[in-house]
């Protein structure tokens, strides 16, 4: 009989073949993302453009700009680390506790993301490749969470759809509200390097100034 119960709770223990699939995309997915970030950061810091991304282009106004720092880091270091817990709590299992961490945090890492790509488009008023593309895998990271949502039963009502949606929509409005707050206090975009790659921009996609005085 003891034993019998052994086997069913190693049984209940061992994750469905889906559920491995599901972890390995999960890992798979924050490490293609930890990779962007990562070269994003290389590229930031050392001051050269990114690849396949020409001298004035998009990507070169956008990590220009004041928002590729936040509080005094490149702001893409910040999504490679959150990549790096993501998938290392993955990689070590995702029961249901460590599941709910690694949601909220997709979720602030997505709402963070989208909140970043409205900037470059309507305040920047260029768009980065590897910064969307950086969106795609955070918002698909947390598709593929949603998906493999561990039952909520008994101790896990917290996992619960209900209180999943007021949690992530909380956490989503936090993380933009301190971003924009963060943002609004830090120096003006008006600098040398921005006022240089925003020249090129404009050069390299055909602006024509018109302009009158009296």
């Amino acid at each position: 009989m003891a034993r019998e119960e052994t086997r069913q709770a190693r049984r209940a223990l061992t994750p469905a073949p889906a559920q491995r699939w599901a972890r390995a995309l999960v890992v798979a997915l924050a490490a293609a993302g930890f990779a962007v970030a990562a070269y994003m950061t290389y590229a930031k810091l050392a001051g050269g453009s990114t690849a396949f991304c020409v001298s004035g282009s998009g990507c070169d106004v956008v990590q220009a700009s004041r928002y590729a720092f936040f509080l005094g880091l490149p702001t893409a270091l910040w999504g490679a680390a959150l990549y790096a817990v993501i998938g290392g709590l993955a990689v070590t299992g995702l029961p249901a506790r460590r599941w709910q961490w690694a949601f909220l945090l997709a979720v602030a890492g997505g709402a963070f993301s989208l909140y970043l790509t409205y900037l470059a488009f309507f305040d920047v008023g260029a768009a980065c490749s590897y910064c969307l593309l950086s969106t795609a895998l955070m918002l698909a990271l947390l598709g593929v969470l949603l998906w493999q949502r561990p039952v909520a039963a008994g101790s896990s009502a917290s996992l619960r759809l209900s209180r999943l949606a007021w949690q992530g929509v909380a956490t989503a409005v936090v993380t933009v509200v301190a971003g924009a707050f963060v943002f609004a206090g830090s120096t003006s975009p008006a600098d040398a390097a921005y006022q240089q790659a925003l020249a090129r921009h404009l050069k390299d996609s055909g602006a024509i100034f018109y302009g009158a005085f009296w």
